[in-house]
Formats: structure tokens, C-alpha cells, sequence
């Protein structure tokens, strides 16, 4: 398969429009905040004491997989990575989704008081559905739950609350990032979606009402990360494992960054001082924590592969794309980049495919990386425009809905997205049909049955893109 030479254009679109991506997390002058990995599963208990004496403050806990967030002055490093119970220690990284924008793709259509159905519109699951004769094989239950880590979802949508079961829950604490966020109180129950991502993902796997989700009377549960700016990986790893101990069977991410096996370096563009900020391995190992813990506790953990375009194989073209996207921030990297969390064991990372079915432009992928495929959209024909200079008519036109995704938003309404992140929740959904069709509990039984039963395989260098195949709802009852 041939990758073409608008690709970089491509990567620099779907970044600046819907890209989960990762960044080291700052609070103020003077002071950062650190991500500290225990040697055991635990906190110990005079890890408060310890804290304290460095003139530190806990900010937060994730006791169950060992892991802690905390902010101090710079010098309070060295003082923390001394400590015996310290296994891995680096400046914390954060993740940023940004909230869905009009951009010109809300319509008359979709925003009328009509209660006619989308299903006309909705060409990625009809292609997984195979025209929706997949709904006579089984549409889900309530017996079966997916839970959703990501920014909430909409409690009040008519097309979503018939499948939004009880026990949502908010990880973001009071002021949320950086203490910038007023609104966030931190209120266990305070999931409602602010940015309408997670909202877009939850009408994918189960709207029933003018859209059709995959398994549209599967529950769905939110596990709300993101206020209306980035999320920590403390409060992800939280999520995951509460996902987990709520025996939620399928869990849903679609988060996507990066990880540093290497070196992180700041030069200050003033000084020219160079200063070596470490690297991401204690974040990257509580990830590793936390999703061992979910599988073990018997959850499907689903993820996307992300949407850089890159060959996650290559390490060293992974680094050099790092550089060169952070170029003029002062960050430099050195060493091997991992993508997180599509690197981790145990997980279905899930690239995305556009209308045609090919991997769409901005898909990363890599031979062993991607297990599987679904439709995330593309950005061809928007591309086309764009560099034409027509993207005005592109939107007039609405040509977005020939490549892009639709699903619910955060605000009762409809909306068109496009990424892997709109390729996971497809496979999320397929999944969750198959637990609740055949019983099955086991993730790595589940994920062999996602692979043999539920795609169109593929063969030779299209595994790098593709993994064990094309998503499509191919279930055999016995």
C-alpha cells in the first residue's frame, strides 16, 4: 500500500483538529509536578511524611498499581528519586483532546427538532454492520457494559440515555488541570462531557434513537478524564482500574501519545542552558500497571493506534517526527519513542480506515502494532480542497459527510469526527456483542474471537496496516 505525499499535510490537519497527543505538565514558575512509580503495588505509608519533609504536596493517588502524583520545586527531584520505595520517577506528562468544534459540519440536518433517522448518513457503521443486517444476529444488552475513558457523555442525549447505566463516575479533581478549571469540583458524579468526545464515542458503540450505535442496547458507562483542557496520567490510570473493579467488560480508549525510553531536554531559548528533564518511564509503567490490572480483573482494554501517519515500528522515524512537531518549544528527545498505549501488552490496538477501506492518512501503523482495523473516516477530499484553496466549498458542500464519522455530541445534537479515535469504540462494540452473544469473559478469548470471527483478513504487508483484518460484524450464533 502506497503512502502519498500529502501525508505530512495530512498529520498537521488531524493534529490541530482532534489529536490526543502527550506534553510535559507544568503548574506554575518555579514548580512541576513529577509521576512517582512504587516498587510495589502499593503506597507506603510514610510516603506522606516523606512528601512533606521535601516541602512537596501529594496531589494524587492511584494506591492500587503504586503510583502518585507529585508537585514541588525542581530541586524536590533528586530528594524523591533517592527514596528506597521509589521504582521509576519522572516530570509528569499530560494529555490533551480538544473539544469538538462547528467548523462547519453542524447542519440544518442534524440540529432540526426532526426525529428523522441519520442511518443514511451513518456510512462507517453501516459498513461494519454490513448494512445493518448484523442487528438480526444481536444488538447487546444491559447485561454487558462498555466503559468509556474519555471526557464524559452526555446523560440527557435521547439517543444515549436508554444505555447509559448507573455508576458513571469523574476522576478530574477540583480545579482540574493545573488548577485552571473553576467548574471542576471534583464530584465523583460530575461525568457530564464538556468537550463532546466522549460522547461522539458513546453513540458509535450504543445510540438507539435517530443514529444507530453498533450494539445499540449494549450499556455504556462513562469514566470521565478530561474537564474542557488535558488530563493526567494519574487520572487515567484511576479510571481505568475503577473501569476494572466496576467489572465493566469492555473498556474504551482512545487516548494516544507517547512515551520516552530515552532522554527529554529543555533548552532555554534565552540562556541556551540545556537541561535534561528525564523521561516518561514511570507514567509509561503505571499505564503498564494499570492495564494488567484491568485484564486481569477481566476487561477487554481497547485503544487506538494513533494519528501521526507514522510506522510505529521505526523507532527512529518516530523520534525524528517527535522533534520535529516539538521544534521551537525548546524540547528535544533522544532515544526510543513508544506509543502508549497501543504498545502495551494485552491491549487491541485499533487503526482506522476511511470509506474506501484503505488506512486513512493519518493512521499510524506497523507490523505487530496494529491488531486490528475499523472505520475512523478519512481526510482525502478535504485535503484536495484544502490545497486547492477551496476549503470554504468543502464545508458549503458538505462533502465531510462522504469521509468523516457521525455520532451524538455533548449537547443533545449530532456531529462529524474523524480519527482512530472513531475506529475504537467500533471495535469496543463488536466486542462487546460477542461477550454478550457467546459468554465468553476472558479477554484474550475475546480479542481470538474479534480476530477470527469479526474481519475481512488480510495478508502480506497489509498486516502492517491492518493487523488480523478489516472490523465487520460477522458473528455465527450457534
Amino acid at each position: 500500500m502506497k503512502r502519498i505525499n500529502i501525508l505530512l499535510l495530512a498529520v498537521a490537519f488531524v493534529v490541530a483538529m482532534i489529536l490526543p497527543g502527550i506534553a510535559f505538565a507544568g503548574v506554575q514558575e518555579g514548580t512541576c509536578c513529577y509521576s512517582i512509580l512504587f516498587n510495589e503495588n502499593t503506597i507506603p505509608s510514610d510516603f506522606s511524611a516523606q512528601v512533606a519533609a521535601c516541602e512537596g504536596e501529594i496531589i494524587y493517588t492511584v494506591p492500587e498499581i503504586g503510583f502518585a502524583q507529585v508537585k514541588g520545586n525542581y530541586n524536590i527531584f533528586a530528594e524523591l528519586k533517592g527514596l528506597a520505595s521509589v521504582k521509576l520517577i519522572n516530570p509528569s506528562i499530560s494529555w490533551s483532546l480538544n473539544k469538538l468544534k462547528d467548523d462547519g459540519m453542524k447542519t440544518d440536518l442534524i440540529l432540526n427538532k426532526k426525529k428523522s433517522s441519520l442511518w443514511d448518513l451513518q456510512w462507517d457503521i453501516k459498513r461494519v454492520t454490513e448494512n445493518g443486517t448484523s442487528y438480526s444476529l444481536g444488538t447487546g444488552s444491559h447485561d454487558i457494559v462498555v466503559g468509556i475513558v474519555d471526557s464524559g457523555i452526555d446523560r440527557d442525549h435521547s439517543d444515549l440515555k436508554a444505555n447509559l447505566l448507573p455508576g458513571s463516575k469523574n476522576f478530574v479533581p477540583a480545579g482540574g488541570f493545573n488548577g485552571e478549571e473553576s467548574g471542576e469540583t471534583g464530584a465523583i458524579n460530575a461525568f457530564d462531557d464538556k468537550m463532546g468526545h466522549g460522547s461522539h464515542i458513546a453513540g458509535t458503540i450504543a445510540a438507539n434513537g435517530r443514529m444507530q450505535g453498533i450494539a445499540p442496547d449494549v450499556g455504556i458507562r462513562a469514566y470521565r478524564i478530561f474537564g474542557e483542557s488535558s488530563a493526567e496520567t494519574s487520572w487515567v490510570a484511576a479510571a481505568i482500574i475503577a473501569a476494572a473493579n466496576d467489572d465493566v467488560d469492555v473498556i474504551s480508549t482512545s487516548l494516544s501519545g507517547f512515551s520516552i525510553m530515552g532522554q527529554v531536554f529543555y533548552t532555554d531559548p534565552l540562556t541556551g542552558d540545556k537541561v535534561a528533564l528525564g523521561n516518561d518511564v514511570a507514567d509509561f509503567a503505571a499505564f503498564k500497571r494499570a492495564i494488567q490490572y484491568a485484564v486481569k480483573k477481566g476487561s477487554l482494554v481497547v485503544v487506538a493506534a494513533g494519528n501521526e501517519g507514522l510506522n510505529m515500528t521505526a523507532k527512529g522515524n518516530v523520534t525524528d517526527y517527535l522533534n520535529s512537531a516539538y521544534a521551537g518549544t525548546g524540547l528535544s528527545f533522544v532515544g526510543a519513542v513508544f506509543q502508549v498505549p497501543g504498545t502495551i501488552p494485552g491491549v487491541v490496538t485499533v487503526s482506522a480506515t476511511g470509506p474506501d477501506d484503505s488506512l486513512a492518512l493519518y493512521s499510524n501503523f506497523g507490523l505487530g502494532f496494529i491488531d486490528i482495523a475499523a472505520p475512523g473516516g478519512n481526510i482525502t477530499k478535504l485535503l484536495e480542497y484544502e490545497l486547492s484553496g477551496k476549503l470554504d466549498e468543502y464545508y458549503k458542500q458538505e462533502l465531510y459527510k462522504n469521509e468523516f464519522c457521525l455520532s451524538t455530541d455533548h449537547q443533545g445534537g449530532y456531529f462529524y469526527n474523524v480519527g482512530t479515535s472513531m475506529a475504537v469504540p467500533k471495535v469496543s462494540a463488536v466486542a462487546a456483542l460477542i461477550i454478550d452473544q457467546y459468554g465468553i469473559t476472558e479477554p484474550s478469548k475475546v480479542a481470538e474471537m474479534l480476530y477470527k470471527n469479526c474481519v475481512e483478513s488480510v495478508s502480506g504487508e497489509d498486516k502492517a496496516y491492518f493487523g488480523n483484518g478489516r472490523l465487520g460484524v460477522r458473528l455465527k450464533l450457534s
